[in-house]
């Protein structure tokens, strides 16, 4: 009896508990279902594409290309970029590719293209980091942040990359002749008005409405069209407003990169 009575009396402890924890994980649940928290949920998910890319292609094409990757909003990235019917070039990071092989899957699967923005994003005139730290530079070094990258991108299943990005368009004729020898061609993120290089300055607190216009103004056959990768970031907010621009124009997407992708405002100068 005794024993049984400690058993029940056990059990309905347990039983008191369970019911006090399942309504304390109903009341987090609860708060982190606000309009608040549903807003944030709802900022992270791709954009509503009412109308995808429908061109006749008339007008030419245009090269969408998004630097960064691959990283925690590379995903809402292809769902974007697959709702609107649009292939991209993909300049992304060697340091950030391990771990990430599935999304580096689905975006050569659905038809992108990756290219080499270095090992960790540094600067490759100067040898400075995004951290603060600043490597001796050199050309071993500077072919160590291409070789590397390669290497991570090549062991995910990416075909070789054939084209890079320096981060910041830091840019010289010795880092390029390095990295012709390495088989990589140039294509800047930023130019002239003469250059057809269309940069959103989208991570630089561009809003919807400025990327929006800016590549819908400049936006012609050959451009190259600079956007990023990243929490924060509303480039992919003004993808509907540029495709129905594109639709109305003839313009269509490619991944194909026009070989004078280099900015004359650039000065190889060594």
């Amino acid at each position: 009896m005794t024993r049984t009575r400690r058993t029940t009396t056990a059990v309905a402890a347990s039983v008191a508990f369970a019911l006090a924890l399942a309504g304390a994980i109903h009341t987090v649940v609860q708060e982190h279902s606000t309009p608040a928290a549903a807003a944030t949920n709802a900022s992270q998910s791709a954009p509503l594409v009412e109308r995808p890319l429908n061109s006749s292609c008339s007008a030419g094409h245009v090269t969408f290309t998004f630097d960064d990757g691959p990283r925690e909003n590379t995903g809402r990235v292809l769902d974007a970029l697959d709702g609107f019917g649009i292939d991209a070039v993909l300049f992304w990071n060697g340091n950030k590719v391990k771990g990430r092989e599935r999304i580096v899957a689905r975006a050569l699967a659905e038809g992108h293209v990756i290219g080499n923005h270095t090992w960790d994003h540094a600067n490759l005139t100067t040898g400075e980091k995004p951290d603060g730290s600043k490597e001796t530079w050199g050309t071993q070094w500077v072919r160590s942040e291409l070789e590397r990258t390669n290497a991570a991108l090549t062991a995910a299943g990416v075909p070789r990359p054939t084209l890079y990005r320096p981060p910041y368009g830091a840019v010289n004729s010795r880092v390029d002749g390095i990295a012709r020898d390495l088989g990589l061609r140039l294509v800047m993120s930023w130019g002239n008005a003469d250059d057809n290089i269309v940069n959103t300055r989208d991570n630089e607190g561009a809003t919807t409405k400025e990327i929006a216009d800016v590549t819908i103004r400049s936006m012609r056959d050959g451009s190259i069209i600079t956007m990023h990768d990243g929490p924060g970031i509303e480039s992919l907010d003004a993808l509907q407003a540029i495709v129905d621009a594109m639709n109305e124009r003839g313009l269509c997407a490619t991944t194909e990169v026009r070989g004078d992708a280099v900015s004359t405002a650039l000065e190889m100068d060594g």
